[in-house]
């Protein structure tokens, strides 16, 4: 039994678009006449947002966190708080491009989106390999039966269904439009 297995799987949604924005920044700059990054950041924002932050940290920070803080079960070190700053930075990097939108300022806007692409490229790669698997490691089964047990409820009260799949069709949609323009 995984207790981390779901949100792995989330992270990888959250890499597509990672990667999406970025190209997406790169081909903006390379063809400032055809500013797309501008037009498609409330896509990418919308998903930072409703996606990253209430959905997937529903679980991580309000669930798999408070399991992870129980006395014993981060035996070597605990990485929780390293990981909550981390989700403030990028929280950070998301506000400075809702603020580069409203101005229309477009290097400003690849700037921190490159950045937030960065950050959470090297965080998402901590979490899966360094603080899931002690998490894992130091987990009781009965825990993570729990756990998994608050997860089946979050999912439920935010309809996960229905974001999986407005979420990965937005994802095909904006990989689509962008190879379009591109060839």
């Amino acid at each position: 039994m995984l207790a981390t297995e779901n949100l792995m799987k989330e992270h990888q949604l959250i890499l597509k678009y990672v990667d999406l924005m970025e190209r997406y920044a790169a081909f903006s700059l390379k063809h400032p006449d055809a500013p797309l990054l501008l037009e498609k950041a409330a896509c990418f924002i919308d998903f930072i947002h409703e996606f990253a932050d209430h959905f997937h940290h529903a679980k991580e920070e309000d669930i798999l966190f408070r399991y992870l803080g129980v006395p014993g079960v981060l035996t070597h070190c605990n990485p929780v708080p390293q990981m909550l700053m981390e989700h403030d930075k990028a929280r950070g990097y998301v506000r400075n491009m809702e603020q580069a939108v409203q101005e229309k300022a477009l290097t400003t806007l690849a700037d921190n989106a490159a950045q937030y692409a960065r950050l959470l490229t090297e965080h998402i790669y901590k979490e899966d390999n360094i603080l899931y698997p002690m998490g894992e490691a130091g987990l009781s089964d009965q825990a993570k039966t729990a756990l998994l047990k608050e997860y089946a409820q979050t999912d439920e009260r935010l309809d996960s269904p229905a974001i999986w799949a407005k979420y990965e069709a937005l994802c095909a949609e904006l990989g689509l439009a962008l190879d379009a323009l591109a060839n």
